[in-house]
């Protein structure tokens, strides 16, 4: 059985919610309107909210917000031949100048990469592309076939240098699913501020970014769809999941899920859900998966360490974890 994200049938890993009583004292007091677009960007569903009280500005600045989008999917796509990634991605091994903001992407990943022990790591395209997830017929590799795989993976044989130059000593291949929705949100986020946006909520598929009061998400059950395990209000901050039944397929009767185990080429085990909370959706998304990958303890551990950032997690069992500060965030 196969079950992916179907762009049509689209089921948002995180659902959205307005506080009723905020949109009543937005409307009322400050004569605000809601503005929204739902359009497929990025290989997901990107839906953008904005309440104005100025219809002109709110729609000119969603406007500039799928532009960029649209703008940020060509440079980090690895599908597309026009996308600058996919042609690194097909350049073989050596040294190559970059895009500005695929460096900055790359050095933010590499940060990641290294305090999470490689729990995050873009360098898996080689496997990601023989386990299919990014096709409608994902299916389990031979045993070789991943070992084969993982020796063109490793960001230890990635290394940045100045002026936005990168060198791979191998054929790696950058799959950037990890962090690239998460980076379109802080840009869309930024934009809506430049135009003197002060309400807004940008959902690219699950990773979410806010601005202004009142913005309430809730937690998918991992296992009952249309069930929500928490509320989360959100304030200008943003807020990613990661989950093992956002894409898989089942083979007698395992589940095998899209957020591999960069030391054994596996999908990693232990946990369903993690859902990181930040100023940056972009190190949000990243966390998201570094924690999953890393497993309960370990994750944990690392969001305590990590300046402004909560979990949320739950385990193969059921069972729900958070980090210490995550609670003041949750609506009781």
């Amino acid at each position: 059985m196969v079950k992916s994200k179907d762009l049509f049938k689209y089921t948002v890993i995180i659902s959205i919610f307005f506080l009723a009583g905020l949109i009543i004292a937005s409307i009322k007091n400050e004569k605000s309107n809601e503005f929204r677009r739902t359009e497929i960007c990025l290989g997901t569903v990107v839906d953008v909210q904005v309440r104005d009280r100025n219809s002109e500005r709110a729609q000119r600045a969603i406007a500039k917000v799928f532009k960029e989008i649209r703008r940020v999917e060509q440079i980090f796509s690895s599908r597309s031949r026009e996308a600058e990634v996919w042609k690194i991605n097909h350049s073989g091994k050596g040294e190559f100048t970059v895009n500005e903001e695929i460096w900055n992407v790359l050095s933010l990943s590499k940060q990641i990469w290294q305090i999470s022990g490689g729990g995050f790591d873009p360098t898996l395209g080689v496997l990601m592309r023989l386990w299919g997830f990014d096709t409608q017929n994902p299916s389990l590799p031979l045993k070789d076939e991943i070992q084969k795989s993982l020796l063109k993976t490793g960001f230890d044989k990635v290394s940045l240098l100045e002026g936005n130059r990168i060198s791979k000593t191998e054929e790696i291949e950058f799959d950037f699913g990890g962090i690239a929705k998460g980076y379109a949100v802080d840009r869309a986020i930024k934009i809506l501020k430049e135009e003197g946006i002060n309400s807004a909520l940008v959902n690219a598929g699950g990773e979410i970014g806010s601005i202004g009061k009142g913005w309430i998400i809730g937690v998918a059950h991992p296992r009952h769809p249309g069930l929500y395990v928490r509320r989360i209000k959100l304030e200008d901050i943003s807020v990613a999941t990661s989950g093992d039944y956002q894409q898989y397929f089942e083979k007698d009767g395992v589940r095998y899920h899209h957020i591999l185990n960069p030391v054994n080429g596996y999908p990693a085990r232990g946990l369903e859900s993690v859902t990181i909370i930040n100023k940056s959706c972009a190190y949000a998304d990243a966390l998201a998966t570094a924690v999953f990958v890393m497993g309960r303890e370990k994750g944990l551990k690392l969001v305590e360490d990590f300046l402004d950032t909560e979990a949320f997690l739950i385990d193969n069992n059921g069972k729900e974890w958070s980090s210490s500060g995550f609670e003041k965030f949750v609506i009781k």
